[in-house]
């Protein structure tokens, strides 16, 4: 809705004209269909705004969220580490631990990855990524193959 706007040497004024500067079009319609004089401080404004917009904002995940991520049948690798990632970015102090731990609970139709992880679990998170990331790039090695060989075993036309 709008760009953090911090104090400026604490003048009402300036944080108050400068929130028109940043505002989307969204945050322009809201403020157009207010009654004139709706407000009488900077502090009334931004209250309002934020009560306006708090749940249109995307919220942190938690661990729990993280845990909630599980690969489906037939999901390339590929997608399940996007999905994976994706909330890991967004949940603020998660340990390494915690995350591998949700990544390798995920995997239920990537065995192989699976057995991989757990036999020589990764210190961090990114050594796990890199690692899932390698077994994709072979996955999709392999089905191209697969392809290929089907390819070829059709009756030339």
């Amino acid at each position: 809705m709008a760009r953090r706007i911090s104090r400026t040497a604490g003048d009402e004024h300036v944080m108050a004209n400068y929130f028109l500067v940043v505002l989307d079009q969204a945050g322009h319609q809201w403020l157009l269909g207010l009654p004139e004089d709706s407000f009488d401080s900077w502090e009334e404004l931004r209250q309002a705004f934020i009560d306006n917009f708090i749940a249109t904002c995307e919220q942190r995940g938690n661990k729990y969220d993280l845990e909630r991520i599980r690969d489906r049948k037939n999901e390339p690798l590929r997608d399940y580490i996007r999905c994976f990632s994706d909330m890991h970015l967004k949940i603020p102090k998660i340990s390494h631990d915690e995350a591998m731990s949700a990544f390798i609970k995920g995997l239920r139709f990537h065995e192989a990855l699976r057995s991989k992880l757990l036999r020589k679990r990764p210190t961090t998170v990114a050594e796990l990524l890199a690692t899932a990331k390698n077994y994709a790039n072979a996955d999709n090695a392999e089905k191209l193959i697969r392809e290929d060989v089907r390819g070829a075993e059709q009756p030339p036309r």
